[in-house]
C-alpha cells in the first residue's frame, strides 16, 4: 500500500442533518450531484426518441405506409416495454443484493472503528486505575508515576491515530507531532520513519512492552493484581491491532470486479431500454419519467460504489478526526481524575477537583477539531484553560 496520498475528511457540515428533518429539496451531501449529469443525458436521449416515435405515430395515424426501417423502429419501441419489464425485476434483485452487501461492509467497518476506540479507552482505564504505585516514596517517584501514566496513554493515542490514518491511505507523522502524540527527531519518530508500513502495530507493541516495564519492573501496579492488569491491557491493545488489520482487509478487498461490472452494465442497459419503453405509452411525458428511473437505479448504484464501499476516502465517510478527538479527551479525563482523590500530585499533595491536562499542548491540540464531532462544553473549556 502507498502511504503518500493525503485524504482527510473535510468540512462535514453539508452532511449533517437532524432526524425528522425535511431533506427532499436538499442537494449538498446527497446522491444528487453524482447522478444529475446522467439524468440530463437520459432526458436528452428520451427527447430524441420522442421525436422519432412522434413521426411514426403521426404517419400511422394518417394511414401513410411505413418503410422497412420505420416498421423496425416501431417494433423496437413496442417490444422495449416487454424487455424492460423482464430486465427490471432482475436488476432490482441484484441491485438490492449489492447494496445490502455494501452496507453490511460499511456497518462492519463502523463497528471495527468503535471496537478500536473501546479497546483504547479500556486500556487507558486500566492504566489509570491500577498504575498508582510510585517506584519510590519521594517526589522523583511521584513524577515517574505521573510521566509513566502519560507516556502509556500517549502511545495508545498515537497507535489509534496511525491506525485511522492507514484507513485513509496516509502516514502523516507531522499530524501526530502537531497533536503532541510524537516528538520530532525522537527515537519513536526515527523508528516510524524507517518503517514502511502504517506503524500502528509497532506502536501497540511499544505500549505493551512499556506497560510490562512500568508495572512489573518499576512496581507501579500492586503485586496482587499486576498479572491480571497486564494481561487485560495486552488483550485490549492486541484487540485494537486485530481490528485495525480487519479494517485494512475490508478496504484492500473491494467487491469483485466481475460483480461490479455486471451490475454497471445492467444499470446502463435497463436505463436506456426504459427510456425507449416509456415513449409509446407516455410520449412527451416520458422525458420527465426517464430521469426519475435513472435517479433510482444510478442513485442506488452510486450509493453503493462511491459512498458505502470505502467510508474513509471521501469526506462523506467516517469522521475519524472526531473519533480520535473524543478518545483523547476521554483518556485525558481518565488520567487526571482516576483514582478520585487518591492519586498524589507533585510534593505529596492530593488531587483536587478540576481538570489537570496531561499536557497543555497535548490537550489543546484536540479542543477545536475541524468536524461536527464530540467537543467539550464551553464551561469545561473555560475550566481547563483556567487550570492550565
Amino acid at each position: 500500500m502507498v502511504y503518500t496520498r493525503i485524504v482527510q475528511p473535510g468540512v462535514r457540515r453539508k452532511y449533517v442533518y437532524s432526524p425528522g428533518e425535511l431533506t427532499i429539496f436538499r442537494i449538498s451531501g446527497t446522491i444528487m450531484p453524482n447522478v444529475a449529469n446522467k439524468c440530463v443525458v437520459v432526458a436528452c436521449f428520451t427527447f430524441g426518441m420522442c421525436l422519432v416515435y412522434d413521426r411514426l405515430r403521426r404517419a400511422m395515424k394518417n394511414g401513410e405506409p411505413l418503410s422497412r426501417r420505420d416498421k423496425l423502429l416501431n417494433h423496437v419501441f413496442l417490444d422495449s416495454e416487454k424487455i424492460f419489464s423482464y430486465l427490471t425485476g432482475f436488476l432490482t434483485f441484484i441491485l438490492g443484493f449489492f447494496n445490502s452487501i455494501v452496507f453490511a461492509r460499511w456497518w462492519k467497518m463502523r463497528e471495527l472503528c468503535g471496537d478500536i476506540i473501546e479497546c483504547s479507552q479500556n486500556a487507558a482505564m486500566h492504566v489509570c486505575v491500577f498504575f498508582t504505585e510510585p517506584p519510590t516514596a519521594d517526589e522523583t517517584g511521584q513524577a515517574q508515576l505521573r510521566n509513566g501514566r502519560r507516556h502509556l496513554i500517549r502511545l495508545i493515542a498515537l497507535a489509534q491515530a496511525l491506525a485511522l490514518q492507514s484507513c485513509h491511505r496516509v502516514r502523516d507523522l507531522d499530524y501526530a507531532i502537531e497533536k503532541s502524540l510524537l516528538t520530532r527527531h525522537g527515537p519513536e519518530h526515527a523508528a516510524l520513519e524507517r518503517i514502511t508500513g502504517p506503524g500502528y502495530n509497532e506502536v501497540y507493541g511499544w505500549c505493551i512492552a512499556e506497560c510490562y516495564r512500568y508495572g512489573d519492573e518499576l512496581k507501579m501496579v500492586k503485586p496482587g493484581v499486576v498479572s491480571s492488569v497486564l494481561y487485560s491491557i495486552r488483550w485490549a491493545l492486541l484487540k485494537s491491532s486485530n481490528d485495525s488489520e480487519d479494517l485494512m482487509m475490508y478496504l484492500n478487498q473491494p467487491v469483485p470486479l466481475a460483480y461490479y461490472h455486471l451490475l454497471e452494465v445492467m444499470v446502463v442497459v435497463v436505463t436506456l431500454v426504459g427510456s425507449v419503453a416509456f415513449v409509446p405509452s407516455l410520449l412527451w411525458f416520458s422525458v420527465v419519467i426517464s430521469p426519475l428511473l435513472t435517479f433510482f437505479f444510478f442513485g442506488f448504484f452510486s450509493l453503493g460504489t462511491t459512498m458505502l464501499m470505502d467510508p474513509f476516502v471521501k469526506e462523506s465517510g467516517f469522521d475519524t478526526e472526531s473519533f480520535l478527538t473524543s478518545t483523547i479527551l476521554n483518556m485525558q479525563s481518565l488520567e487526571t481524575n482516576v483514582p478520585l482523590g487518591s492519586f498524589p500530585l507533585g510534593g505529596g499533595a492530593k488531587q483536587s477537583s478540576g481538570i489537570h491536562p496531561l499536557d497543555t499542548q497535548f490537550a489543546a491540540g484536540f479542543r477545536d477539531p475541524n468536524s461536527e464531532g464530540f467537543q467539550p462544553s464551553p464551561r469545561q473549556l473555560a475550566s481547563m484553560k483556567k487550570v492550565s
